[in-house]
């Protein structure tokens, strides 16, 4: 008679007649109250009410008996988690995969909880696991692609296909990598790794810190016939050492951790870390050299940019205040003045051991007359003594540049006319740049 209730109860569940399959359920629990069918599906029948406090009670009753199942732990962790108790949820989803270890669904929901908290490489082994077991569970699918789009940012593809960014660093690499042990910091699809192989390196050791990432530089390296020259590490270069994760120290580094603003990627501290640890003493560094290059700029375009004036006739001046120090903008199709020569402002030596925190102060000469907003910044990098790349503003410029343009405001404009000095002060603190126009 059991067994009928518990049938009809399934049947009226599935039809979506909620008050029948209760009915169904309390007759059962008249019975025996801690029947895990019955508590189970009562369970169920609360959560999709929208009731997942009473369903939660219902659910743990069920996942406490002897007769839980890995459906009942997945459901108990579906409405701890609507309870937003994301712990327990996590652990009631374990549960269930101890239960069944192919439990797809189980897997899935676990997946998310690891998406939310920022576990991209858990959250895309689950996922993974889930299609593995289940490959029509499409939610499944949709969640492995959002952890994608969350791991890479859009502009990687464009750095990828930089054609003048790569040509520079494989002419540097060709000529220092042969017969040399290379270390390339920050893989991403694994691009310098595979040129320094292909260039002759006697070894090549990889890291990458998001281990989604260095698994797939891993199956892209395999798939061009070099996995038996290039090493992958999953882990950040300055928790590497040798000979841990290298058998010796390299001979050559390899790095692109730069960003629009040069050194916000944390490429200082990386490169010291370096020296130190895992190359030898006089070993050479691509690029050898990083520099920050600007010139006074001016225009309305960037004005109407980085300050508020007057406004449907009304003075809007006293916003500037809250104006960004510091804006990110390509500038190759942005109209503007140039009212200075070019100029470095800030130069890093990457054969450097250290880079404390510093500060240059310059003078730069304006060549026009213009109303100054501030300084155009986009940065040079000298792969070695053949070879440069950088990036300044030019409508020449190729479409697919990754490295942005930075405009740093002045807290005022200043008026120029050719031969006039405008003091800055350009400081740094190892991972960001930023100027002070100085009175």
């Amino acid at each position: 008679m059991q067994q009928d209730h518990l049938s009809q109860a399934y049947a009226h569940f599935q039809s979506g007649n909620l008050g029948l399959a209760e009915e169904s359920c309390r007759v059962m629990l008249g019975a025996n109250p801690e029947h895990a069918e019955a508590n189970h599906f009562l369970g169920a029948i609360r959560f999709r009410q929208g009731r997942f406090e009473e369903a939660l009670a219902f659910l743990k009753r069920a996942a406490a008996t002897p007769r839980a199942t890995a459906e009942m732990q997945n459901h108990l962790g579906a409405t701890l988690n609507k309870l937003g108790r994301k712990k327990e949820a996590v652990e009631a989803f374990e549960r269930a995969l101890t239960i069944d270890p192919n439990y797809a669904d189980a897997l899935n929901n676990l997946g998310v909880l690891y998406l939310e908290a920022q576990k991209a490489d858990e959250a895309g082994s689950a996922f993974r696991q889930a299609i593995a077991l289940n490959p029509n569970l499409l939610q499944a699918q949709a969640n492995l692609q959002s952890t994608y789009r969350g791991v890479v940012p859009g502009w990687h593809f464009q750095m990828m296909n930089d054609r003048k960014r790569h040509e520079a660093y494989a002419a540097a690499i060709n000529r220092a990598a042969p017969g040399k042990r290379v270390l390339d910091i920050g893989t991403g699809a694994g691009l310098l790794a595979l040129m320094a192989a292909r260039a002759g390196a006697a070894s090549v050791t990889t890291c990458e810190s998001v281990g989604l990432i260095a698994g797939r530089a891993r199956e892209i390296i395999a798939m061009n016939g070099l996995s038996d020259r290039i090493a992958v590490i999953p882990k950040k270069s300055t928790d590497m050492s040798v000979p841990r994760d290298m058998p010796e120290r390299a001979e050559v580094l390899v790095t692109e951790t730069f960003a629009s603003g040069l050194i916000s990627e944390g490429v200082l501290p990386t490169v010291e870390h370096a020296h130190a640890q895992l190359l030898t003493q006089d070993a050479t560094i691509i690029p050898r050299a990083a520099s920050v290059m600007g010139y006074l700029a001016g225009g309305s375009a960037l004005q109407d940019m980085l300050f508020a004036g007057e406004v449907a006739g009304f003075d809007l001046s006293g916003f500037n205040d809250f104006a960004p120090p510091m804006l990110a903008e390509a500038l190759d199709t942005v109209p503007h003045q140039v009212l200075s020569d070019d100029a470095e402002l800030m130069r890093f030596d990457l054969r450097e051991k250290r880079f404390p925190v510093g500060g240059v102060r310059l003078a730069l000469r304006a060549t026009h007359h213009g109303v100054c907003v501030g300084i155009v910044q986009w940065i040079k990098l000298e792969l070695d003594a053949h070879t440069k790349y950088e990036n300044r503003p030019s409508t020449q410029a190729e479409f697919n540049r990754h490295w942005t343009h930075i405009v740093h405001r002045f807290r005022k404009l200043v008026t120029v006319a050719p031969g006039d000095i405008v003091p800055v002060l350009f400081r740094h603190d190892r991972s960001q740049i930023g100027i002070e126009l100085l009175d």
